[in-house]
């Protein structure tokens, strides 16, 4: 069973209230994507995965897309090279667990030290199937984007599932302040 997450419109605030409330360290934080399946699902959704990143990406260090369709990511990766200095890595699902981190450079990069280790926080945009085996650990964590449902709780607060856990988001603003448009009518005022 799959649901919408009606909170992938305004995914930034939400991202950056999972970073504080697992208390990790953007210097140390290493986002790996798994990219939804192509099909009638997503064909309605608010937004895709294109979408969430595009409004988290200028806080990353790291990103790595586990993808079907590179093709889809190459246009947004060369943007986000440009613009923020990102390299993202588009590697096939197949490959996902199987290669080793290794995301040092001559300084330890992006301000870490050589020896400090990453925290991995896995993004599944997959409607259907199982957790991917190979995201636990002692710093993975696991959110399944539509797998799990989202919930609002309390005032302003998300219900979010981290693996088989729950972290309460704080303090995100409300959506419906602002106009939803689905994938159709965005592509009809784009034109």
């Amino acid at each position: 069973m799959s649901y919408s997450n009606i909170f992938l419109r305004d995914f930034a605030p939400v991202f950056g209230g999972i970073v504080r409330a697992l208390r990790i360290s953007p210097k140390l934080l290493a986002v790996e994507v798994v990219d939804e399946e192509s099909g009638d699902r997503s064909l309605f959704e608010s937004a895709d995965v294109k979408d969430a990143l595009k409004q988290i990406a200028p806080d990353l260090n790291f990103l790595t897309i586990y993808t079907e369709r590179p093709a889809y990511f190459r246009e947004f990766a060369e943007t986000m090279y440009e613009e923020n200095g990102l390299i993202i890595t588009i590697l096939p699902k197949h490959c996902m667990g199987k290669r080793r981190r290794s995301y040092a450079c001559a300084n330890g990069g992006m301000g870490r030290a050589k020896n400090e280790p990453l925290e991995n926080l896995v993004l599944d945009f997959e409607w259907e199937g199982g957790c991917p085996g190979s995201v636990f650990g002692p710093r993975n964590y696991y959110i399944p984007i539509h797998k799990k449902p989202w919930e609002k709780r309390g005032n302003l607060d998300i219900a979010v599932p981290i693996g088989y856990n729950t972290v309460i988001v704080k303090g995100v603003p409300d959506s419906r302040k602002r106009p939803v448009r689905d994938r159709l009518e965005e592509a009809f005022y784009r034109e």
